[in-house]
């Protein structure tokens, strides 16, 4: 039964990375028009894209795929702030999600060891995981609700990171996307 759980998974995943690099070949192919026709909710569904890929483990990556994508069609500064606030506020149902549920995941050593370099390193340490391309976040914000870090400290920080990484993407978007696009002669 775990084989076809796996496989399931595997195919569900597939199919989102592959459906995401197909939108993001038909945002960059149909420019003139998502230019005119984007505007209208680009921002808006980059917002919430960012929401669900970092506040579930369902989309992971998809978030960082539409931005640099986006940075490639819109305004890159608007749309890495965008991103990083739709991340930093879907980090929250993930934060929230651990400090809910405290009294399940808690673990005597592992907790210990996290605790201690949470309380020297704290801040440092959710500023860094927020600013970099990172597919455990979504368990480290979990981790962050478990310990009961103050929410506030929490998004500020997050926010923070995630609007830093998110800016990097965007540009990246804006400056290279058509360029990789010409090299595969996908894009003129």
């Amino acid at each position: 039964m775990q084989l076809k759980t796996s496989r399931r998974g595997f195919l569900f995943g597939a199919f989102s990375i592959g459906l995401t690099v197909l939108l993001c070949i038909l945002i960059v192919q149909h420019r003139s028009y998502m230019e005119h026709t984007i505007s209208h909710w680009g921002y808006l569904g980059c917002f919430v894209i960012n929401v669900l890929a970092s506040g579930t483990f369902v989309v992971p990556g998809t978030g960082a795929m539409v931005t640099f994508t986006l940075g490639g069609a819109l305004n890159p500064a608007i749309v890495g702030a965008v991103a990083g606030l739709g991340e930093a506020t879907g980090a929250v149902g993930a934060y929230l999600t651990g400090y809910g549920g405290r009294g399940l995941l808690i673990s005597g050593e592992m907790q210990g060891k996290f605790t201690a370099v949470m309380l020297k390193h704290g801040s440092k340490a959710m500023f860094f995981m927020a600013a970099i391309v990172n597919p455990i976040y979504y368990p480290f914000a979990v981790w962050m609700g478990v310990l009961r870090v103050k929410i506030g400290r929490f998004f500020l920080l997050t926010l923070l990171g995630r609007t830093l990484k998110n800016l990097v993407l965007a540009y990246l978007g804006f400056f290279g996307l058509r360029t990789v696009l010409q090299w595969f002669g996908i894009a003129g």
